[in-house]
């Protein structure tokens, strides 16, 4: 079965954002991070600063603390809005009633907030821009919580085949500055077991792994692996190989599990003969035993086990 070709609508929005510098100015007087504004305040101020779209106000989807997870000097929130008025139908998709995703960054009350309007009301359109926010986390490139992070996922438009395009995006204080800035950024589909993964542990923590299909036969999986060059810094592409992994093979464990040897091994983090690696989730027909076949990790699965 072909695997669908890897969504990349979302360069656009994604490229925008992520050149983006969100700072505070310099003159500003430093304030005590215990004194977080109320929720509400903070809210206000994000839905004061979006457009309103036919008289409709944003609403607020997502809201975090940004200001004891990353020690920071003066107080800092995130907040995620979508713009409620916009509406699309097609043959080909949906029905949407909730419009563009903003991200905003809102220094004490002052907020800096991203989002893309669509020129168009096409489907295609809206397969590129982000309409569902999903979560906003903190998460860690060192070890013993050092190194945070922002994680957020979101996701465009849904197909009419049940597809969309997942959009994941970090983000790393910077302290000179007092702001926050992009370090990755990634859309990816959704229907053909392709993942966008922070690695949260081991020996690739910090790094991030995308597994998507390959346009054609075999078919398989292009495996990137994105890292920093410098700790805390923009990460960059320090491999990409065809996976052993075929589309549809059977294997219970997610593409980038069934790969993880190969992707150690190619990074000079492992070697055959070595315990395999233990995926930070187990399917539910799983058993916490692994074994290679053909050089992809399998799990021994309920009344089968595979021998490599």
């Amino acid at each position: 079965m072909p695997a669908a070709r890897e969504r990349t609508g979302g360069a656009v929005w994604c490229s925008a954002l992520c050149a983006l510098l969100l700072t505070a100015p310099a003159s500003r007087s430093m304030a005590n991070p215990a004194a977080a504004r109320p929720r509400q305040q903070v809210d206000r101020r994000a839905i004061a600063a979006l457009p309103t779209l036919n008289g409709k106000s944003a609403k607020i989807v997502g809201h975090l603390d940004l200001t004891r997870p990353f020690h920071l000097r003066t107080p800092w929130t995130f907040v995620a809005a979508t713009l409620t008025a916009a509406r699309f139908s097609a043959a080909d998709a949906r029905t949407v009633h909730a419009g563009p995703l903003a991200l905003c960054f809102v220094d004490q009350l002052a907020p800096r907030c991203r989002y893309t309007l669509p020129r168009t009301a096409s489907s295609q359109t809206w397969f590129s821009t982000p309409v569902h926010f999903y979560s906003a986390k903190i998460v860690f490139a060192g070890a013993g919580h050092t190194d945070p992070l922002l994680l957020i996922r979101s996701g465009s438009a849904y197909a009419i085949d049940g597809g969309h395009t997942i959009f994941t995006q970090l983000f790393r204080y910077d302290r000179r500055s007092n702001g926050f800035t992009s370090v990755f950024a990634h859309a990816t589909a959704s229907n053909n077991n392709q993942e966008t993964r922070f690695v949260a542990g081991g020996p690739l923590r910090g790094d991030v792994i995308v597994a998507v299909p390959t346009d054609g036969p075999p078919y398989v999986y292009w495996i990137r692996v994105y890292a920093p060059t410098v700790p805390g810094r923009q990460l960059h592409l320090v491999l990409r190989y065809r996976s052993l992994t075929g589309y549809g093979d059977g294997n219970p464990l997610a593409v980038i599990d069934s790969e993880m040897p190969n992707i150690l091994r190619r990074l000079g983090k492992w070697r055959p003969g070595q315990a395999l690696p233990v995926p930070p989730r187990l399917p539910a027909d799983c058993k916490p035993r692994f074994y290679l076949v053909r050089g992809e990790e399998w799990c021994v699965r309920k009344k089968i086990i595979f021998t490599g």
